[in-house]
């Protein structure tokens, strides 16, 4: 609903449309009747001036009438509410036109049968006035209401917009908060790891420092970046699983569906990371009972899966991985991942974008 404002009963509106709609009337009637422009001439400022506050009379009515139509009707833009308004503008008019006629008859005392009927034929100028007023009126108020409307959309579509860009500011922050927590864990791991093989092995610690800074690079690459190619995020797999296998030795075994990596697919960057890791870290392994991941498509989703190797001394998982995926999922796509926890096999399926 458009809010009316002060503006369309401001009195010097008001006088300004009166004199309009009056001009109005004596144009009309000058080129319609010979008998009016003959008369004219002979009037005296005091049928002027009566003449005049009619006009200012209706005027207002009309104004006060689509002042208070605007108030507590739903604005309209279509034809069929402007026709209605403007019926009922001119409806108004004429019957406080009759009105004033009939005031007439009565305070003249003439008052017979065909009294008021005359009186309708003689004192037609008060219907000319109803019937102008009314069209210059309904058309201003219109106008006038028109532009309130639009400029009411106008600073709504505006707070929208506002509003959307700071959703996606929120939500660009969220996300970049939850990659920020991968780092560090990761990071600490493999720098330990590196410096033990500077010492032991020269020659691994050379290919475990360039697969660690082509990871690295990759994570410091798309940290601003909320979906990556799936066919990235497996090369990027291929050298983390090569840092892993490095640390851990023939205990960890990683089979990726080849049919992936020429894929279309997008996901958020780092996600196979976390579930990897997420293996990793739940799970007993050695070179003779080494923990095997597959990766691979169900439908729509990607799939982690892994056999169940319980730790003798397992502490209680605080799921922040999986958390972190799922958030990411939410915000992104509205989502959910799936997770499948059987006796022998843990599964997490994530969404392909």
């Amino acid at each position: 609903m458009v809010s009316p404002g002060t503006n369309i009963m401001n009195w010097k509106n008001g006088i300004l449309l009166s004199a309009v709609s009056y001009a109005l009337y004596l144009i009309i009637w000058l080129l319609l009747d010979d008998e009016t422009s003959k008369q004219l001439p002979e009037m005296i400022w005091s049928d002027y001036l009566f003449d005049f506050s009619l006009c200012v009379l209706f005027t207002y009515i009309s104004l006060g009438f689509c002042y208070l139509l605007f108030k507590f009707l739903p604005f309209r833009t279509s034809y069929l509410w402007t026709i209605i308004y403007a019926s009922g503008l001119l409806i108004i008019n004429n019957v406080v036109a009759f009105g004033m006629v009939s005031l007439f008859c009565l305070v003249w005392g003439d008052i017979d049968s065909n009294a008021v009927y005359n009186e309708l034929i003689n004192m037609k100028g008060a219907y000319t006035f109803a019937m102008i007023a009314t069209f210059i009126s309904s058309v201003y108020a219109n106008s006038f209401y028109l532009k309130s409307y639009l400029k009411a959309q106008d600073e709504k579509q505006k707070l929208e917009i506002a509003l959307i860009k700071e959703k996606e500011t929120a939500l660009q922050f969220q996300l970049n908060s939850l990659k920020l927590q991968i780092n560090p864990h990761f990071l600490f791991n493999n720098f330990s790891t590196l410096s033990e093989l500077i010492e032991s092995d020269p020659e691994t610690a050379s290919d475990f420092l360039s697969h660690l800074s082509k990871v690295y690079r990759h994570i410091v690459r798309n940290l601003n970046v909320n979906l990556i190619d799936l066919r990235d995020e497996l090369k990027f797999i291929d050298s983390y699983a090569y840092l892993m296998k490095l640390r851990h030795g023939d205990g960890i075994k990683v089979n990726i569906d080849n049919s992936l990596r020429t894929s279309s697919y997008k996901i958020p960057p780092a996600t196979l990371q976390l579930l990897f890791e997420n293996a990793i870290k739940h799970n007993a392994f050695s070179p003779e009972q080494p923990l095997i991941v597959d990766i691979r498509a169900e439908k729509d989703y990607l799939v982690v899966r892994n056999l169940k190797q319980p730790l003798e001394n397992t502490a209680e998982s605080t799921g922040v991985g999986q958390s972190n995926i799922a958030s990411r999922y939410l915000l992104l796509s509205s989502k959910e991942i799936k997770i499948e926890d059987s006796d022998h096999f843990y599964s997490v399926g994530v969404p392909l974008l």
